[in-house]
This record gives C-alpha cells, sequence and structure tokens, in this order.
C-alpha cells in the first residue's frame, strides 16, 4: 500500500464531501460581501496571532478570498477552477482530491504559527489546481486571452516560475506558503516525478551505452585487423572460433588495403 493510499485510508473520513462546490460558492458568496463593502479582507486572512484570541473562523474564510476583484477575471478564474477541480476529482476520487487540498490547507496553517505577526492568503494553495491539473492533463490546451492557444504543462511552468520568484524574492512568510504548497503537490506527485526522472536517467544510459557499444567492431579479420566498421561491405566468417575476411578465405592472403 503506498503512502498516499494509507494517508486516504486514515484522514479520508475527516476530509470534507463536496469540497469543490463548496469552496466556489464560498468564494463567491465572499466576493460578493466584498463588493458591497460587509467585510474588509484582513477579517477573512489567516493570521496565526489572531486565531490564538479566538478568531477560529479565519481557519475556513482565508480559503475563500477571490483572487481578483474584477468580476470578469473573478468569473474567468471560478469557470477554470471548476474545469481543473472537477477533472483532478473524476481522475482521482473525491476522498483524494479533498485530501490534495486539505494537505495544503494544513501546511499552510501550520506555517502561518511560525509568523504569528503576519497575514496568509491561498493564493499558493488554489495554484495546486492549476500544478496538479498540468501534471495530470498536461497537452490539455487553453486559449490566453482568448487567442493564443498553449498547453497547459506550459501554464504548470510558468506557474512554478512563480512560486520560485515568490520563493527567492519573498520574506519568510511567503517562502513558508510557497514551501506548503509545494510540499502538498510533491507529496501526491512526488513518487511519479522521481520514477520519471529514473526512467528518463535508465534511457539516457542506455542511450549512451548503445553508442559506445556501436564503436565496438563485432567482428575483426585476426590476419590484416580489418573490422566490420572499417570495412563494412565485406563479409567475415570464422573457421574454429578465429575471425578472418572473405579475401583470405577465398584467396589466402588479405587484400592490401588491410
Amino acid at each position: 500500500m503506498s503512502l498516499l493510499d494509507r494517508l486516504e485510508r486514515v484522514f479520508g473520513r475527516f476530509t470534507l464531501p463536496n469540497l469543490l462546490p463548496i469552496l466556489l460558492m464560498g468564494q463567491v458568496l465572499v466576493y460578493l460581501f466584498l463588493a458591497t463593502g460587509a467585510v474588509e479582507p484582513f477579517q477573512l486572512l489567516l493570521n496565526a496571532g489572531l486565531l490564538r484570541e479566538g478568531q477560529l473562523w479565519r481557519l475556513v474564510t482565508f480559503m475563500l478570498l477571490p483572487l481578483s476583484d474584477s468580476p470578469i477575471w473573478f468569473a474567468l478564474g471560478i469557470y477554470i477552477t471548476w474545469l481543473m477541480g472537477s477533472a483532478l476529482e473524476k481522475e482521482w476520487g473525491e476522498v483524494r482530491f479533498a485530501l490534495y487540498l486539505s494537505t495544503g490547507w494544513f501546511l499552510t496553517v501550520m506555517s502561518s504559527f511560525l509568523f504569528p505577526g503576519e497575514v496568509f492568503g491561498n493564493q499558493f494553495i488554489m495554484g495546486l489546481f492549476t500544478l496538479g491539473f498540468a501534471k495530470l492533463y498536461p497537452n490539455f490546451e487553453f486559449l490566453m486571452f482568448f487567442i493564443i492557444p498553449m498547453k497547459v504543462k506550459y501554464i504548470g511552468w510558468i506557474t512554478w516560475g512563480l512560486y520560485a520568484m515568490a520563493f527567492l524574492g519573498g520574506p519568510g512568510y511567503v517562502r513558508a506558503m510557497v514551501l506548503s504548497a509545494a510540499a502538498a503537490w510533491l507529496l501526491f506527485f512526488g513518487g511519479e516525478l522521481q520514477t520519471t526522472v529514473q526512467s528518463k536517467k535508465r534511457k539516457a544510459s542506455f542511450t549512451r551505452q548503445a553508442k559506445a557499444n556501436a564503436q565496438i567492431p563485432m567482428h575483426t579479420c585476426e590476419k590484416c585487423g580489418k573490422t566490420n566498421l572499417s570495412h563494412p561491405q565485406i563479409d567475415f566468417r570464422y573457421q574454429a572460433g578465429r575471425c578472418f575476411c572473405e579475401s583470405y578465405l577465398s584467396k589466402g592472403v588479405c587484400d592490401d588495403d588491410a
């Protein structure tokens, strides 16, 4: 039984069913509340210091924050998240999909206690949709800006690039958010990634060995030293386990061009 199977068996009962529609409907509601000024973003962001003071709703509300305040980009983001999330859920099943997101959530919450004075968002956790979808369906195409077709694997690489920039250029709490999301992705895809890397190494090693073997002659005349590589146009024969060129076998002597 793999590690993921064991985790699913142990923690699957604690995952929230119908997580994807609940998450997206929650983001729509929060977007409306923010647009009307009923709440402010800081009231919803994750902050370990305020969690200790009893503001436990932040454990949930930070996941519901929209990633854009533009109606068009928000609606497009909801649609794409639904598309990707539905595909992941169909591929894995509801429990494993919920465990995937819950892992990113849990690690982010835990890392927030290392920086109790900072606020944590959900942008890197939501990026798990893109990274997971890009890994499972790398050749799926989106129309960037509704015009340019782009395979999702390239969008995944761009996302990893943005994660790397945030990690290298951001403060400690931003690095903690990046590492939390990356760790969740590695937990679910690290084994496959390791297998792929090992397979490529074996293939590269086999190719190098095949090229090296191609430079080693299979037949070498014991009289003149001709080989199947230096003289591919002639035949070689064996007598009593000894190799000779066709000229020696037919004439008793090798040609002068040996």
